[in-house]
């Protein structure tokens, strides 16, 4: 309800990827220009909203949120499965979840894969902790295939989903469940490495780093990466200044995750089969911890799995902890009673949040500017800004970044042939103060520290370093 609600550039491209959808042009299998980022569910779910709404940002948060609420109830389900002492603790867990600052944002965002990753690994969850069990070489069939999903939408769950059904399963396996959980696993990952051979390969980022130094750069930001991630103020690799609650909740959670690991460990010298599956919940969290000690870059966003694995941690070892104790009480109700009342005020404050390179209002002023001046076609310095343009204008204006390829080839091929055609419909759009100084006497400015200049010479294209 935020006037600063807001597509990211990526978001965007989810909602492009969804029009083309629509239209005929394309199924989108991976997300734009890449060969990983399993996007076709969310973009399908994203058309839908399209052909029963409008094409507009709501359209595609919303379908966003309805993903992530369906895995937040197969969430609550499993502990709900697992309870066995106490039926309100599943509810005040799952409170806590749906309150943590850290899915304020992510819990909306079409990102490629994140959010049907989320889903999967809550639906998989839920699968293998029924109180029914596993029975039918049909279910395990049906794990294979979730797996495959899991891992071509966004492989980071995996590493904390894995100990949890590795645990589960392996002492049911027999060969009829391995070659039906093969059944599932093998067709489709052929299929996807199939589709992958014929996707665009142009984004494919160095993401990790096992060099010994950096991993000990790594471990000295680990604290901070999970403040970090934990308050929610953050996009990409920029972090913003997040609001007071925000921080004690990400405080708080770290604490919790560090409680769990002295815990993991006093059970694991002393009780160890009392406690298993705690501990093995403890090795996700630290799992998924790991893997982020190999980044090449200060990215919250790789940490997202993470609460749920650690709200699941803690409700096991709330579960199995002795009844009736003012400790035990304190745990079980206390502790995520001022996580919720914290986490309350902590997503109120995401109705101030803006992020790089532009606030709404700017987007809209820059779009409504180019449209009342027949523009059509845009150069952009900014990679994320191009996105937005396109978007919020339905494609009435194409837009292309510095870089002679991108993860839409087409848009710089028009582009392109517009500026070499015809030149009337053509502007260059600036975030800095660069075009002013480079073409003082054309240079517009729009809103803020936005410039534009229409028709732009090839001498202002090459002074700001847009490559053909």
């Amino acid at each position: 309800m935020s006037p600063e609600l807001l597509l990211d550039g990526d978001e965007c491209v989810t909602g492009l990827m969804a029009k083309h959808f629509i239209e005929g042009k394309e199924i989108p299998i991976f997300f734009h220009g890449q060969a990983y980022g399993f996007a076709f569910i969310e973009t399908a779910l994203v058309s839908l909203f399209y052909l029963l709404f409008e094409m507009n940002d709501l359209s595609v948060k919303l379908p966003m949120l309805f993903m992530w609420t369906a895995g937040i109830l197969f969430f609550y389900k499993t502990l709900h499965e697992l309870s066995t002492k106490n039926k309100l603790l599943p509810l005040l867990i799952t409170l806590v979840f749906i309150f943590a600052p850290s899915w304020a944002l992510w819990s909306m965002k079409a990102r490629g894969g994140y959010l049907t990753s989320f889903f999967f690994s809550s639906l998989l969850m839920w699968i293998v902790f029924r109180k029914k069990g596993i029975k039918s070489n049909v279910s395990y069939f049906f794990i294979g295939l979730i797996l495959v999903i899991i891992y071509q939408s966004q492989p980071l769950w995996l590493p904390g989903l894995l100990p949890i059904v590795i645990y589960k399963l392996y002492p049911q396996l027999n060969r009829n469940k391995i070659l039906s959980l093969a059944a599932g696993l093998i067709p489709l990952s052929c299929s996807f490495l199939w589709f992958k051979m014929q996707a665009s390969n142009h984004w494919k980022p160095k993401v990790f780093d096992i060099s010994f130094s950096n991993l000990i750069h790594n471990i000295k930001d680990c604290p901070i990466l999970l403040f970090d991630h934990f308050n929610g103020w953050y996009f990409l690799y920029y972090v913003y200044k997040a609001s007071l609650a925000c921080n004690i909740f990400s405080c708080m959670m770290i604490g919790l995750i560090i409680f769990l690991i002295i815990a993991a460990i006093k059970y694991s010298l002393s009780n160890y089969k009392e406690h298993s599956l705690f501990i093995i919940s403890v090795l996700s969290v630290l799992f998924t911890i790991g893997y982020c000690l190999f980044l090449t870059e200060h990215a919250p966003r790789y940490l997202t799995p993470l609460t749920g694995f650690v709200l699941f941690s803690f409700f096991v070892m709330c579960d199995n902890s002795p009844a009736g104790t003012l400790v035990s009480l304190g745990l079980k109700y206390l502790l995520p009673a001022i996580l919720i009342a914290i986490g309350i005020p902590s997503l109120i404050s995401f109705k101030d949040y803006t992020f790089y390179p532009a606030r709404k209002i700017e987007v809209l002023s820059i779009t409504d500017y180019l449209e009342k001046h027949d523009i059509k076609y845009c150069f952009s310095n900014d990679g994320l800004l191009q996105w937005q343009i396109m978007f919020y204008s339905g494609e009435k204006i194409l837009c292309r970044e510095s870089d002679t390829e991108d993860r839409y080839p087409e848009y710089v091929e028009a582009v392109n042939n517009a500026f070499i055609r015809d030149r009337q419909h053509v502007a260059i759009i600036d975030n800095t103060a660069d075009l002013q100084s480079i073409s003082p006497d054309k240079a517009v400015n729009i809103v803020s520290h936005f410039y534009v200049v229409l028709q732009p010479s090839d001498e202002v294209l090459k002074d700001m370093e847009f490559k053909f």
